[in-house]
């Protein structure tokens, strides 16, 4: 049975989510890449991603908590896969990135930014970063999927 008084709530959360997610990737975060410099934006984005990445972990709960029907199959299955893109993201590649950057600013600091080392970390820092725009990815996707899910049932409810 569809509860109507969550419907507003439900879109509200996923239109919040969705927007201020694609706002920080593809507008805020590049402009502060080009604007401030490397370690700045290092400082800038380890204050950010962990809420970020919070955020991608438990806004599907939200999402479920407030659908105004009973979650189908295909429900629970996009919203638990977003929460596992988000859950990877903050709890074992955020920390693995922040070791990397850490260690790569020390040699730097060093002035050891051309030794073995250095291009090694730079290397793990590329993979895991690559693993985390995959995870951002799947959690997005999942995410908007739900979206088509919640809309059709909206729709099987409307009245004709």
């Amino acid at each position: 049975m569809m509860k109507s008084n969550q419907i507003p709530y439900t879109k509200e959360i996923k239109a919040f989510n969705s927007n201020s997610r694609c706002y920080y990737s593809y507008i805020a975060s590049p402009i502060a890449f080009k604007t401030l410099s490397k370690k700045e934006f290092s400082a800038l984005q380890t204050k950010v991603f962990p809420h970020f990445f919070l955020a991608q972990s438990v806004s599907p709960i939200i999402i479920g908590l407030t659908a105004p029907y009973a979650l189908t199959t295909g429900a629970l299955i996009t919203l638990g896969t977003a929460i596992i893109g988000g859950l990877t993201n903050y709890a074992y590649l955020l920390p693995e990135t922040r070791k990397i950057k850490e260690a790569r600013f020390k040699l730097e600091d060093e002035g050891k930014s051309d030794s073995a080392e250095f291009k090694e970390l730079s290397k793990q820092f590329g993979k895991i970063h690559g693993f985390s725009l995959l995870f951002n990815l799947v959690n997005f996707t999942a995410l908007t999927t739900y979206g088509f899910i919640l809309v059709k049932n909206i729709v099987r409810y409307a009245p004709k």
